[in-house]
């Protein structure tokens, strides 16, 4: 029987873990390959622990014809990376702990699973309202820059722009954490709102009509408390002079 990619992939992962990380306190295969994503073209996303270093780093390394990106830590350096990830609402290093296949030292690996776990079950920090209404009032500009009929060349840059301000404003909005790329759809896929259902389907549709994602963004904004312009102000206004009594 001819090994599967995720099969393949695994057996690769282990080998180079135990080649080029082979004192590695815990160490997990993670990203598309073991949630079923992945194809030939798939990097291995490797994330390391070293109990007794400190290490902090990130190394793209061509292993066993699979491009292999290693994410190293220390005891500090997965301390920050948690806390900052958190605080950026956009987890990475927190991911791919939470749900990484263990490659080695499963007991360490487990404990870190549970830590970046029960981060991302608490899930990020509530939106203020200066943020929330900053993010309404740059979707409600991306979207009169696309109902503006811009030119051809321009027209993919607009709409890429207004879907992602609307996904990001909706997962801010319930408390979803963040991504980029692939991984702001997949949040956005999780999410239990209609208006996440209706630009999932607009990204999946072939026409990608203008005027439906005017319609979806507008939505979305609705449902934060609509249309921001005339008397929003970025920044905050001191509204106190110096020096008074």
């Amino acid at each position: 029987m001819t090994p599967t990619i995720f099969d393949r992939a695994v057996a690769s992962a282990r080998a180079f873990v135990g080649e080029v990380h082979p004192e590695a306190a815990a160490a997990a295969l993670a990203g598309s390959i073991p949630a079923g994503r992945g194809t030939d073209t798939s990097d291995l996303d490797v994330v390391l622990y070293y109990a007794d270093r400190t290490v902090n780093y990130a190394e793209t390394l061509r292993y066993d014809g699979w491009l292999v990106e290693s994410f190293v830590y220390g005891p500090e350096g997965i301390e920050e990376w948690f806390a900052k990830e958190a605080g950026l609402r956009r987890p990475v290093a927190l991911d791919m702990w939470a749900t990484g296949l263990p490659l080695m030292g499963e007991d360490v690996a487990d404990q870190l699973r549970d830590k970046a776990g029960a981060i991302l079950d608490a899930g990020p920090a509530p939106l203020d309202p200066y943020q929330r209404d900053d993010l309404r009032y740059g979707l409600t500009a991306a979207i009169d820059d696309l109902r503006g009929n811009p030119a051809p060349e321009e027209a993919l840059a607009v709409m890429a722009d207004v879907f992602v301000r609307s996904a990001e404003l909706l997962l801010f909005a319930n408390n979803g954490w963040l991504g980029t790329g692939k991984w702001l759809v997949r949040r956005l896929g999780s999410l239990d709102r209609p208006e996440a259902t209706d630009l999932i389907g607009w990204a999946e549709s072939a026409e990608r009509s203008g005027d439906e994602l005017c319609r979806v963004a507008s939505a979305v904004l609705d449902s934060v408390g609509g249309a921001l312009q005339e008397g929003h102000v970025r920044g905050r206004r001191d509204t106190h002079a110096k020096g008074g009594s």
